[in-house]
């Protein structure tokens, strides 16, 4: 498991790939619906709302306490998910909000002690650092990066 440089660079790296191919669309794009019932808009603000949850964590983390808030379930991701759609900016609007969440996810991820990064050696698993950039940052972009790819090879332009 990667240490806390090489995991942020991981999720880089994973981020430049998704944004990239959707950086320069008119913004009519973010409104063609290709994702089930969402449309590019939509994702981002999905990936946005997750980013500033689990940024949240991440610091919550740093001062000790446990990444989730009190009396917060993460376990019902699709409630959370239409939450996090339904706020989503139009056009250029939704990548400037998603950029914005990004970039604080990012700020709070490294401001997170290495020590919290890589594998514990007496559990085996990796420490919460490696796993609040897996889910809410890396996973995300395996899962969509292949759905926005296949989306804008099939559209018209």
């Amino acid at each position: 498991m990667a240490d806390k440089a090489e995991a942020i660079a991981k999720l880089q790296a994973a981020h430049d790939t998704f944004r990239s191919p959707i950086a320069d669309l008119p913004d009519g794009a973010y409104n063609e619906t290709f994702l089930g019932t969402w449309n590019l808009s939509q994702l981002l603000a999905h990936m946005a709302g997750w980013y500033g949850e689990i940024g949240g964590g991440f610091e919550r983390v740093g001062r000790g306490e446990r990444p989730v808030p009190e009396g917060v379930d993460y376990n019902d991701a699709d409630a959370w998910n239409v939450k996090f759609a339904a706020r989503a900016q139009p056009g250029k609007a939704a990548l400037a909000q998603f950029d914005s969440a990004y970039a604080a996810y990012v700020a709070a991820a490294e401001k997170l002690d290495a020590s919290n990064y890589g594998v514990d050696p007496e559990r085996g698993r990796p420490r919460i650092g490696n796993r609040l950039l897996e889910g809410a940052g890396i996973h995300h972009f395996e899962e969509h990066t292949p759905e926005v790819a296949a989306w804008l090879s099939g559209r018209k332009a």
